[in-house]
């Protein structure tokens, strides 16, 4: 694909950076800009992901403290080659929840809005449920009101709806679950806000967000999107259909106007960053709220705060949002305390913008932000993985509130001890899943954030004894050297402060990882980069050869996965295939290279292979990312864009033994069956679910459909 460079550098006195550069980030030998080097490489990278990804067009920036960078690549108009820029105006999706929650926090701020109240008391016309729909409860998704129902309706309406229409759509529907009980994602929710702002602010959606956050914030192209008026550089947006670009189809995104109905730039996007990190429009404690995860009534963290998802990246703290829609994928990612932000955008439909967010951050930072382990023993594994969410976790917390969150010496022993009886190689060999549960249970509420709270404290201890230049050191160093200092820092202390130790076996297996890591994590392979032009029949002898003799080294499986599904979905299965077997060989026990190469296998038509290694992957870790149901949907997906039907419900089958009692599997199955005309093996797959929940009301309304159309 030919790049079209329109970029820009916009920082104050923009000249003086080229012609004097800056004291404070250029040394006098040099007269380029600062992050020269990091834009030059994420260029490169772009070029080739973009042709791995199939991406039209794409816009994407960053700010770092006074420093901004935009720049587009590909095409906003593929037909009429318009070129993508910094100023192209993509669909937020999404994105637009960030704002609505903003908007409704300026009204609680003002007085307008309580927080607790029931939603009717700001939306009288809305019904009133079986039980209190709040306002914080739904800020959070956690207020029991359904997302889309039947996305095949909802999501493809055409024509242009009002609040009151926009509402109708779901007013209606029984709660999916008891507020407060259950995260439940839902742009329906958010639209119920934006009806609040409405009547709250007596002025439209529109109206209040462009007076009261785009006008203050100089986001002169941000607006809600409009099918008829005229946006300049309104982007055109693609889909694949069977690996081909393919026009999306038109949709009129009003119906979902406070859940993901805006359009804007990424340079707007950094506007907005901006002011989130100066902390604008807002007071710094309902900042503080609104990033801070809330917790569901079994006191499980959600991960998403009001408008905002809520989660360390390899120990910085960092809050996001992305967007989905027809036209459109978007991302905003800003770490405050670090004056960080990247935002991108597309126009191709369900682009995985996470490998561009990635390499950005990771070149702007000069970090290794995902580098990720494997260990060739399953407990091992597990232990590495958590101790890895616990420094995340730890210096992310220890970042954004300053101090260790234990309330005092003996709930602080308590969380050491929490770690010791389950992060043992002994308890996950002894009952794997029931200890996994417990240690996941270690980041919530439900177990005071025990793990948190030993990670906090590692991180407040290492910045007392060792600087703070130390603490921010482990960005790039990572856990592995987090744990060291701290337990070296802790052996020199009094046998009275033993509680707040690791014992010494789990000392030696920190030394052996690192050993084993120093060894293997070598330069070449912190700089290998992946991709569909990688020759692996060079490459996995020499990464053999870097790994031999350890039990402990750099996992690649998932720069291999992202490469052998390229050549899968572009039914290029031998290729695939030789690229999963070979990760194999690499990584015998990982639940990602298992789940690839059972891919791989039913793509070809080999099921009795494919169902071997998914049961093997689940039963190695039923718990892992890979074998969640999620990813059987996805793979289904790409087995019916390519027409392979037969190969479709031969993967259902595998799903079903693994996940039986899965009531959402057989209304997915049963779905399979209604497109091929299969009614009666559908009616069975629907009544199922029913029985499994009988609240699904999408499988009773398909039952009830079925029955209608018998007679």
């Amino acid at each position: 694909m030919k790049k079209r460079f329109y970029s820009i550098l916009i920082v104050n006195l923009l000249f003086l950076w080229f012609f004097f550069g800056s004291k404070s980030t250029l040394t006098a030998k040099t007269s380029q800009p600062p992050y020269f080097e990091a834009v030059d490489k994420f260029e490169k990278f772009m070029e080739k992901q973009m042709v791995l990804d199939k991406v039209p067009g794409m816009s994407i920036g960053f700010l770092k403290g006074d420093f901004i960078w935009a720049n587009g690549y590909g095409y906003s108009d593929l037909e009429n080659k318009v070129p993508a820029k910094p100023e192209s105006a993509y669909r937020l999706a999404s994105l637009t929840k960030t704002i609505t929650a903003i908007a409704v926090l300026q009204l609680v701020e003002a007085g307008k809005i309580d927080l607790d109240s029931e939603v009717q008391n700001y939306v009288p016309y809305f019904p009133k449920k079986k039980w209190p729909v709040t306002i914080r409860l739904l800020l959070g998704h956690l207020g029991g009101i359904s997302h889309y129902k039947d996305y095949n309706i909802e999501g493809r309406i055409k024509v242009h709806k009002n609040t009151i229409e926009a509402l109708a759509i779901f007013q209606d529907w029984d709660l999916v679950t008891e507020p407060g009980t259950n995260y439940h994602y839902s742009s329906y929710g958010y639209n119920l806000l934006g009806a609040v702002i409405e009547g709250i602010a007596g002025v439209s959606y529109g109206d209040y967000i462009k007076e009261h956050i785009f006008n203050p914030l100089g986001m002169t192209n941000s607006r809600l999107d409009d099918p008829v008026d005229l946006i300049p550089n309104r982007v055109r947006g693609y889909r694949l259909i069977n690996g081909d670009i393919k026009n999306s189809e038109y949709v009129d995104v009003s119906s979902r106007f406070a859940g993901g109905g805006t359009r804007s730039t990424v340079l707007d996007l950094l506007k907005y960053a901006r002011g989130v990190i100066d902390g604008e429009l807002l007071k710094e404690e309902t900042w503080k709220l609104m990033f801070t995860s809330m917790a569901s009534r079994n006191r499980r963290f959600t991960f998403y705060g009001m408008g905002w998802r809520v989660q360390p990246w390899r120990g910085h703290f960092q809050v996001s949002h992305g967007g989905s829609q027809p036209e459109t994928r978007t991302h905003l990612i800003i770490f405050p305390t670090e004056e960080f932000a990247i935002a991108i955008a597309s126009n191709l439909e369900r682009l995985d913008l996470m490998p561009y967010v990635r390499r950005l951050a990771e070149t702007v930072l000069g970090e290794d932000l995902d580098s990720l382990a494997y260990a060739s023993n399953r407990a091992e594994q597990a232990m590495y993985n958590h101790c890895a969410e616990v420094f995340s976790h730890g210096l992310s917390q220890f970042d954004w509130h300053n101090s260790h969150i234990a309330k005092d010496e003996k709930d602080l022993a308590e969380a050491f001890a929490y770690f010791r009886q389950y992060i043992d190689r002994n308890a996950l060999q002894k009952n794997f899943r029931e200890t996994e549960k417990k240690i996941l249970n270690g980041f919530h509420p439900l177990s005071n954030q025990a793990l948190i709270k030993v990670g906090t404290f590692m991180a407040s201890t290492i910045k007392n004894e060792m600087g703070e230049g130390r603490l921010q050191s482990y960005h790039q160093s990572g856990p592995l050297a987090f744990f060291k200092d701290y337990i070296n820092i802790s052996n020199e202390w009094p046998p009275e402060n033993n509680e707040f130790k690791f014992d010494s076996s789990f000392a030696k297996l920190i030394s052996s990882w690192e050993r084993d890591w120093s060894a293997a994590y070598t330069d070449e392979i912190s700089h290998l980069n992946i991709s569909v032009s990688t020759d692996f029949d060079q490459l996995v002898p020499k990464l053999k050869k870097t790994f031999a003799g350890a039990e402990f080294y750099p996992d690649l499986t998932r720069e291999m996965e992202r490469v052998g599904q390229y050549f899968l979905w572009n039914n290029e299965a031998e290729k695939a295939l030789q690229i999963f077997n070979l990760s194999h060989e690499l990584y015998p026990n990982s639940s990602r290279s298992l789940i690839g190469l059972a891919t791989a296998h039913v793509w070809k038509g080999n099921v009795k292979e494919a169902r071997n290694l998914f049961k093997q992957a689940f039963e190695f870790n039923p718990g892992h990312p890979s074998v969640n149901q999620s990813q059987f949907f996805f793979i289904a997906r790409k087995l019916e864009e390519a027409e392979k039907m037969e190969e479709v419900f031969a993967l259902a089958d595998i799903a079903l033994e693994l996940y039986p009692k899965s009531a959402r599997l057989h209304l997915e199955i049963a779905g399979l069956y209604l497109k091929t005309g299969d009614k009666e093996k559908a009616r069975k797959h629907y009544a199922q679910a029913l029985d499994l929940n009988p609240k699904l009301e999408e499988a009773k309304r398909k039952l009830e459909q079925l029955e209608k159309e018998k007679y």
